[in-house]
């Protein structure tokens, strides 16, 4: 009866937790996963103590959007226009599209190289069928069949695992800079990397989709509630699996490219590169997860994207409503997916696209926290529901860091 028992719960444990598992899965969508590639491959081990530091701000700021959609039953966009002036909601929807839609261009044409780097057939053949996928499982599949997909893409992260032992690092230092960083540069690429990194680890996006996310589960009220009373607790294992990969991927690509002086500009010259290095496992294991991610999170964009323009302009928004009841919400996930890969595909190089994407998210950011913390310790909104000291804390602490890095890489930019 005990084993039953513990089963059982540990059961409903997993069910609470998986959306956060799906939210923290899609934080390392290919454009992020470019960034911490990028920032492992040009600085080594030494930004690794940001994914340290980012874990307890990223549970904080989640868990209180979770909370906010179990309580409020509705979108962050429809609690903007409620609550604050709607130059605020405005403000973030088009800063959210701006970011969103270079993000969803740069990761359909990552997926496509991460393709082509495999099969040797050149990338642009394959943007079209998988921007043609995706927009059909977006917008005819219901939202219970998505999360089940979702469920399953979830194993492609573990790629990163494997890939990083067999890049052979030095365990020992890696531990070390968990804590201690060794040599931080004060040079403005140190900077801008902090800012992307930051911004795609907690990104606006995500606030908008674990929001909405808890409103489409459709619980009951006490059920709700329940969710709410634990919101922190439920969605920390998502996160620190988050973290945990992102920490492999930068272990990755630190323990082989960096240490032999190679350069790259995204994550499908990571995993060409780790081939001569690593072996072609490695190669192969890198570039799958990046397949793996993308068909996860650009999914989760076009929807956050369209549930903000939705809400915002009063359209009824849920992927478990036909297209024929919310053609105003699907045309936007439609519109955003084609803008996205015609930005890259004809007029944009993917490696500005995704440095515009990440920075301005880290711009944004802040911004979005502080309304969601201003919401989220509102008794008339939300109850005895409001926020603990820990969200407060990590949530508070979330912003003076991103508003610092932000300000410390335009000063070095402009001087």
């Amino acid at each position: 009866m005990k084993y039953s028992h513990f089963r059982e719960e540990s059961r409903q444990l997993s069910a609470k937790s998986l959306p956060g598992i799906i939210t923290g899965g899609a934080d390392n969508d290919p454009a992020g996963i470019s960034t911490y590639s990028i920032s492992g491959a040009t600085y080594g081990l030494s930004q690794i103590w940001l994914m340290i530091l980012a874990i307890p701000m990223l549970i904080a700021v989640q868990a209180m959007c979770a909370r906010v959609g179990d309580i409020k039953k509705t979108g962050l966009s429809n609690i903007f226009k409620a609550h604050f002036h709607p130059f605020f909601a405005w403000l973030a929807t088009f800063g959210l599209i701006f970011a969103n839609v270079f993000t969803i261009g740069a990761d359909i044409v990552g997926m496509s190289a991460v393709i082509g780097l495999i099969t040797g057939v050149n990338y642009r053949l394959f943007v079209v069928p998988l921007t043609i996928l995706i927009w059909y499982m977006v917008v005819f599949l219901s939202y219970r069949k998505i999360m089940v997909y979702f469920e399953w893409l979830i194993l492609f992260f573990f790629a990163y695992v494997f890939s990083a032992f067999l890049a052979k690092p030095n365990w020992g230092r890696v531990l070390e800079s968990f804590v201690w960083p060794g040599h931080i540069s004060l040079g403005t690429g140190y900077w801008i990397a902090a800012v992307g990194i930051l911004g795609t680890t907690i990104t606006p996006y995500l606030f908008y989709w674990q929001t909405k996310e808890e409103v489409e589960e459709d619980r009951t009220q006490a059920e709700a509630k329940q969710e709410a009373r634990h919101a922190d607790f439920y969605n920390a294992p998502g996160f620190l699996f988050s973290q945990v990969i992102t920490i492999f991927i930068m272990v990755s690509t630190a323990a082989t490219i960096f240490t032999h002086g190679q350069t790259i500009n995204t994550a499908v010259d990571a995993a060409a590169a780790l081939a001569p290095i690593a072996g072609p496992l490695a190669k192969y294991l890198f570039a799958v997860g990046i397949l793996g991610a993308g068909l996860l999170a650009v999914p989760i964009l076009a929807s956050s994207t369209a549930y903000v323009v939705a809400e915002t302009a009063g359209w009824k928004n849920s992927l478990d409503d036909h297209l024929s009841q919310d053609k105003g919400f699907y045309g936007v996930i439609t519109l955003s997916l084609l803008a996205g890969v015609v930005i890259m595909f004809f007029g944009l190089d993917p490696i500005k696209g995704l440095f515009y994407s990440q920075v301005a998210d880290g711009v944004i950011g802040p911004l979005l926290i502080i309304l969601i913390l201003l919401i989220a310790n509102d008794k008339k909104i939300m109850g005895k529901y409001v926020n603990g000291w820990f969200d407060n804390l990590f949530g508070w602490m979330s912003v003076v860091i991103m508003i610092v890095a932000t300000l410390v890489m335009f000063y070095q930019m402009i001087f």
